[in-house]
């Protein structure tokens, strides 16, 4: 698998349909990779309740 930027470029040269599903892939990989460290903290049961 190539990095987000890579990928890019090499749409960017190419302007191909497949270059870009590539990029958008890895791009949508790296966005779920950023998202996953905080994903535990907000749990929804931080209220005290009555």
């Amino acid at each position: 698998m190539m990095d987000e930027k890579t990928a890019w470029s090499y749409f960017a040269q190419s302007g191909s349909v497949q270059d870009y599903l590539q990029y958008a892939q890895c791009r949508a990989e790296t966005k779920a990779q950023e998202e996953r460290p905080d994903a535990d903290k907000d749990r929804g049961d931080c209220h005290p309740g009555t």
